[in-house]
């Protein structure tokens, strides 16, 4: 009888040690979305948007001519035209896929989290060609 109390204590003190030691969870915390005060200057897709898309490597490394990605955003003044409206949704802004691809971690590139909140912003004031 003994051996059978050492057995089961054993046994329970093993099960415990999975149950603590078996379970993990590594908490993710959202980026903050950094607020974009323009002080009511329209934000510019010319001079303030296309430039992310264009400037550096991360979106033209595949949005090109002969790219993996469409649309094409090596070309500043046709990339307007392949964005919006495909890609923009001014009634629900932070659904459109355009920003959503270019906030999210889903995406190949993702910009950072001051250009995401300039590209919500943008679409936010209706996505104009300005």
């Amino acid at each position: 009888m003994n051996t059978m109390k050492r057995r089961n204590i054993f046994l329970i003190l093993a099960l415990f040690s999975l149950f603590f030691t078996g379970c993990k969870y590594d908490f993710i915390i959202p980026a903050e979305v950094p607020v974009i005060n323009t002080g009511g200057t329209p934000i510019s897709f010319a001079s303030q948007i296309a430039p992310i898309l264009s400037t550096g490597d991360k979106c033209t490394q595949c949005h090109k001519p002969g790219g993996l990605g469409s649309p094409d955003f090596s070309n500043p003044t046709t990339v307007y035209s392949q964005i919006v409206p495909k890609y923009v949704n001014t009634t629900s802004p932070a659904s459109s896929t355009f920003y959503v691809n270019a906030s999210s971690g889903n995406h190949y590139a993702k910009v950072s989290a001051t250009d995401a909140a300039l590209i919500l912003a943008w679409i936010t004031e209706g996505a104009k060609n300005n």
